[in-house]
């Protein structure tokens, strides 16, 4: 499942409306007291201590009601909305999973990086917005260090590969003077630019932390084949950013790109702004420490994956048919991975994962599963998650009183984001009506997370509920195709994007 599937979908109004509900029908329950551990295994109780043992003091500041684990280079954390789940019928349940770099690596030699740069040169790009950009890939490779590896694409329907990838240090005055020829012209086409870009870095050596990042001011038809290069690359290794400059490019097409590499996608209205985000993307990419992460997770009879937000999902069909094992709701037991890609020192990764329990009054289901990474220079690592259990009851009372409600803010902040992006997507449109309607759903569901949700949360929710206030203050004085209504949508959906997979509020 692709990190962003939900971009513009038709259903995204729909979503949060019954988050209180899915909430409030079911849960799961998560035992880490010592009374919890009673009648469970000895292995059982022995893989829960190992996981809070070996944690890093930042990994155990955890939230209540989340169990942490921890490795080599990362650390992390599990919770679930509900400490019970109802028996009877289909019941929906999510489980809030965060990784996080450990920020004392910063401390730690820098990584080996190849970088390429694709940028966009075609005619829309003449002028000042051209100037700009040239301007800000010379200063970046001013800012990089000889033995880095830099590449560079010039794309208009066309590719050109302005630099083959080469350290820095041996071409650093040539390609500054190659980068000062390039002139616009031509027409769009964003996969001829990232598929060069990216053949670029088949040559990048070992050990090296790899990155591709896409610069454009337009926009073509061919999303489907650009999000597709960019999932492919990510599987390889490689993490994908996007930039959109100036105010005509499609936000949905370089978020899901974006999405699909598992990079940042950004928004800038004036060229001269392009500097700050190549910064940040060298900074990124020199601080990695960890790659190829992911969270293995075994699902029991009766639990069914649904979908994930913030991060790639798969079923592990080998798994299923190795197995062979049904529940009798006509659902078979199943291994979801989920991929988060790679880290810097400090950087965290959360996904949001939606289950389904099929579940009798009394039944224990029991869940496990392990998270794993590579860091940056070879070391595989994987770790035990904590244990966790699912307990089905008939006490409507008791699921209720058990809800998390950090884990129900952040249900609710996702999926508004979604929503927020189906209101911008509204707005740009011209039907305002729809847009405020789906605006003042976001509001009322933030205020009702708010009230159960501990301080940090809270907090966070109020911030995202102001910032749609202000939205829908904007939808009604501002005309959807002017400058400041085109920026205002395109600098929201940077923001919402950021907030499923790392948190923006």
């Amino acid at each position: 499942m692709s990190t962003f599937p939900w971009i513009r979908n038709a259903r995204a109004g729909h979503a949060v409306a019954a988050t209180a509900v899915i909430l409030a029908a079911g849960g799961l329950v998560l035992l880490r007291s010592a009374a919890a551990t009673r009648g469970r295994s000895a292995g059982a109780t022995a893989m829960d201590a190992r996981s809070a043992t070996s944690a890093s003091p930042a990994a155990r500041r955890l939230e209540p009601g989340a169990a942490g684990f921890a490795g080599p280079g990362a650390h992390g954390s599990l919770a679930l909305s509900h400490s019970r789940v109802l028996a009877g019928g289909e019941r929906r349940i999510f489980l809030d999973v965060r990784l996080e770099g450990d920020a004392r690596d910063r401390e730690k030699e820098r990584a080996p990086l190849s970088l390429a740069v694709v940028l966009d040169h075609s005619g829309s790009m003449e002028g000042e917005k051209l100037d700009q950009a040239r301007s800000a890939v010379i200063r970046l490779v001013r800012d990089m260090r000889d033995d880095d590896e830099i590449s560079v694409v010039a794309y208009d329907e066309d590719s050109t590969v302005i630099q083959r990838l080469a350290p820095v240090g041996e071409v650093r005055a040539r390609l500054i003077d190659r980068l000062g020829r390039i002139r616009a012209g031509g027409g769009t086409s964003i996969p001829t630019g990232l598929t060069a870009g990216l053949a670029t870095l088949r040559e990048a050596g070992r050990g090296r932390v790899r990155r591709v990042v896409l610069v454009s001011d337009g926009l073509d038809g061919s999303r489907a084949e650009s999000t597709r290069l960019a999932q492919q690359s990510f599987e390889g290794g490689v993490t994908t950013s996007s930039l959109g400059i100036g105010l005509d490019f499609d936000e949905g097409y370089l978020g899901a790109l974006a999405g699909s590499g598992h990079g940042n996608f950004g928004f800038v209205k004036e060229a001269s702004s392009l500097s700050g985000f190549l910064a940040r993307e060298l900074e990124e990419t020199a601080s990695t420490t960890v790659e190829h992460a992911s969270v293995h997770l075994t699902l029991p009879k009766g639990v069914r994956f649904v979908r994930a937000f913030g991060a790639d999902a798969g079923l592990t069909r080998d798994a299923w048919d190795a197995r062979d094992a049904w529940d009798g709701q006509g659902q078979r037991d199943g291994e979801v991975d989920l991929k988060l890609g790679a880290l810097f020192a400090g950087d965290e990764r959360r996904a949001l994962v939606e289950l389904a329990t099929t579940l009798a009054v009394g039944d224990v289901r029991a869940l496990a599963g392990s998270a794993r990474w590579t860091r940056v220079g070879g070391e595989a690592c994987e770790v035990p998650l904590p244990l966790f259990e699912v307990v089905a009851t008939d006490d409507a009372k008791s699921v209720e009183a058990s809800r998390n409600g950090a884990v129900f803010a952040r249900v609710t902040s996702v999926l508004a984001s979604e929503r927020q992006l189906a209101a911008n997507d509204a707005y740009a449109k011209g039907d305002t009506a729809k847009a405020d309607g789906l605006v003042a759903e976001n509001v009322r569901d933030l205020d009702l997370a708010a009230k159960s949700a501990p301080p940090k949360a809270k907090a966070a929710l109020e911030a995202q509920r102001s910032s749609y206030e202000s939205a829908k203050k904007g939808f009604g004085s501002i005309a959807p195709a002017s400058e400041a209504g085109r920026a205002m949508t395109k600098s929201a959906a940077a923001k919402e994007i950021a907030n499923v997979g790392r948190g923006s509020y």
